[in-house]
């Protein structure tokens, strides 16, 4: 049952990183994985096997989840926009008791709460962002591909950060689009020559992913060794903030009016959002039952 539950979380993980505004990396934090894959992924250059055999559930989860996410939210997404992204929200602000119980400190301090709304701040902040249009030149391509890899691993490794939206903000969201677009193009076709030629770029993709991955669980290891408490803060405030983000971001993604939609459909989505808000409400409490138990 355990290893259910565990496969279980990281499929909500897989899902919300194809949500629009949000981040798979927060889901991680509110559902109280993060942590544990976080100390995975900063032993994996000393003990590879037994780092993976610790949280193998959720990584088969998360594949898991990207799997559904592709096959079902993009169409769940045009036929049934708010109650799809309601019922995520409620998955999201259901973990706010559990993640108050992380926050384990003697006396609140006026950092703790800036750190809050400094995380607050800039999650509104990225609903401005504009997206840039940067210059590629040919010798500098190789070294723009690999360092889109290592953004997109920090965005998620990050808590709230959408990769997506940082890399727009740098104007190299749509180098990112058109190489993964020429690169299906070439499987579809069976274009073996263009996939070789493509290869070169895929594993600079790739090694940035990597180096990036390591280079911030280490990073985060570190912030959530030193600093946990003021972490947890800045996630609740990601939390807090998470609602307005999401509805905004969906409606910038969809063409239609999104927040026009019939009146059912409001309640269908009010149902669903106390749905996942109780969901991961008694998720978060059965591992506040194991802990006592351990």
């Amino acid at each position: 049952m355990n290893h259910l539950i565990k496969i279980i979380k990281g499929s909500l993980v897989g899902m919300g990183s194809i949500l629009p505004g949000v981040s798979g990396s927060m889901i991680a934090a509110v559902l109280n994985i993060y942590q544990d894959l976080i100390e995975a992924l900063n032993n994996f250059t000393k003990h590879p096997l037994q780092s993976i055999a610790q949280v193998w559930q959720y990584i088969v989860g998360v594949f898991v989840g990207l799997g559904l996410g592709f096959l079902f939210i993009s169409a769940f997404l045009d036929v049934a926009p708010i109650p799809l992204t309601l019922l995520f929200i409620g998955f999201i602000l259901g973990a706010i008791p559990g993640l108050k119980k992380e926050i384990k400190t003697d006396k609140y301090h006026w950092h703790h709460f800036f750190v809050m709304i400094m995380a607050m701040l800039v999650m509104i902040g990225f609903l401005f962002i504009q997206e840039q249009t940067a210059v590629v030149g040919s010798w500098t391509q190789y070294f723009i591909v690999f360092f889109i890899g290592a953004i997109t691993a920090i965005s998620i490794i990050i808590p709230g950060l959408s990769g997506a939206t940082m890399l727009m903000a740098l104007g190299y969201f749509q180098t990112l689009i058109t190489l993964g677009d020429d690169i299906i193009k070439s499987l579809i076709s069976l274009n073996f020559s263009a996939i070789s030629s493509q290869l070169p770029m895929l594993g600079l993709l790739a090694l940035g992913v990597i180096i990036g991955l390591l280079f911030m669980g280490k990073v985060m290891y570190q912030l959530l060794k030193h600093y946990k408490v003021h972490f947890y803060f800045a996630v609740l405030g990601i939390v807090f903030i998470s609602p307005f983000n999401i509805l905004f971001t969906l409606q910038a993604n969809t063409t239609n009016n999104v927040f026009a939609s019939q009146w059912y459909m409001w309640l269908i989505g009010a149902i669903l959002f106390f749905v996942g808000a109780l969901a991961t409400y008694l998720l978060s409490k059965k591992d506040l039952v194991e802990e006592k138990k351990i």
